[in-house]
């Protein structure tokens, strides 16, 4: 594809709406695409998404490894239908509306891919291309997404802002921590002083220098009843995984429970966990082949840390070792939000040359 039909793929994309929840619209889409490319796709379960596969070209490249790309149709909430402009070679929009690069430039470069693998073949290996739902709330629809639809040795996930050669090995963990405290409109001390009581105990609690905690949220009110109740949310992410946070995790509910107990006070708590912590070492398969096709089109490379999570924290959680590969997006989430053309069209050529050096 050229850089101006991959524009034009992508405003199609950008046209069709498909906040989370809502992408059966741009599923059809892509399942139209792929059947007029005689590609076959399967739908995953509770309407998750669907991979695409092409299948090797040959007995010599079947021995190649089998890769995977990922990327998430839906978008975040956005207050009206995207008005696009093309403004100095940048695709934004002109209202206050979100975009949806994020992450339609990953779905444009697969498909865009995809295109081209069948318009002009080149020897590869088996390629999956897996189209995720609902990454917008909390990464449901790879937490959903049927595995056995998958038979990838690795993958590369195509969802994170700044300049195409840019990737993601390793991310935190992810947890958030809610707790609500009530007492009765008669007590001695208030539902607000005792939170206060427990959250500056915690505050002098020694964490780890690669943990944070925080709260985000810390609210009051007045039931029917006449007890007063506050609610409390709070996040804790670290660079490490799961089990070495959750003795941290006990350690900041036990004192909540413990200044409960000692003003009798009745205090809940609920522990969510948002996406594991992953680290892919520098000499890891879909690393090195990352970046020898970076190299080979003379991307500049960087090595970033991204706060948020992505689909790849499931799916290396699930067994899959996944690449977050930046997608050329700027300001996501924003109105704000836009993409440069010539991003897309080096998003779309790294893919190719990702299948390229593997296949090799």
């Amino acid at each position: 594809m050229t850089q101006d039909t991959i524009q034009d793929l992508f405003l199609e994309l950008v046209a069709i709406p498909s906040e989370s929840g809502q992408e059966q619209e741009i599923i059809t889409y892509i399942q139209t695409f792929l059947r007029q490319r005689n590609i076959s796709s399967k739908p995953s379960k509770q309407q998750s998404g669907l991979v695409a596969t092409l299948p090797a070209t040959d007995e010599t490249t079947e021995k190649a490894p089998i890769i995977a790309f990922s990327a998430h149709v839906d978008t975040a909430t956005t207050p009206a239908a995207p008005e696009i402009t093309l403004t100095n070679g940048y695709i934004e929009t002109t209202n206050q509306a979100l975009l949806g690069a994020d992450d339609k430039a990953g779905v444009t470069a697969m498909l865009a891919a995809i295109d081209q693998l069948t318009q002009n073949p080149e020897p590869h290996g088996q390629i999956e291309f897996i189209f995720t739902t609902k990454e917008e709330e909390g990464l449901t629809g790879a937490k959903l997404f049927d595995l056995d639809l998958v038979e990838a040795d690795f993958g590369f996930c195509l969802d994170a802002p700044g300049p195409v050669g840019s990737m993601i090995r390793t991310s935190r963990t992810h947890l958030q921590l809610d707790f609500w405290i009530e007492v009765g409109e008669s007590h001695d001390k208030s539902a607000i002083q005792i939170a206060r009581e427990a959250l500056k105990k915690i505050h002098k609690h020694k964490f780890p220098t690669e943990m944070h905690w925080q709260v985000y949220h810390f609210g009051g009110e007045v039931l029917e009843n006449g007890n007063e109740k506050v609610t409390i949310l709070s996040e804790l992410s670290a660079d490490f995984p799961l089990e070495h946070c959750l003795p941290y995790v006990e350690q900041i509910k036990q004192i909540f429970i413990e200044i409960g107990v000692a003003h009798k006070a009745d205090v809940q708590d609920v522990t969510h966990m948002n996406y594991h912590h992953f680290h892919l070492t520098s000499t890891s398969k879909p690393c090195l082949i990352a970046t020898q096709a970076m190299a080979n089109l003379e991307l500049p490379q960087q090595t970033v840390q991204l706060e948020g999570g992505t689909d790849a924290n499931v799916f290396n959680d699930r067994g899959i070792p996944f690449l977050v590969l930046a997608a050329g997006y700027e300001n996501p989430h924003t109105t704000s939000e836009r993409i440069a053309v010539t991003e897309l069209h080096h998003l779309t050529k790294l893919v190719a040359e990702i299948i390229k050096v593997t296949a090799n």
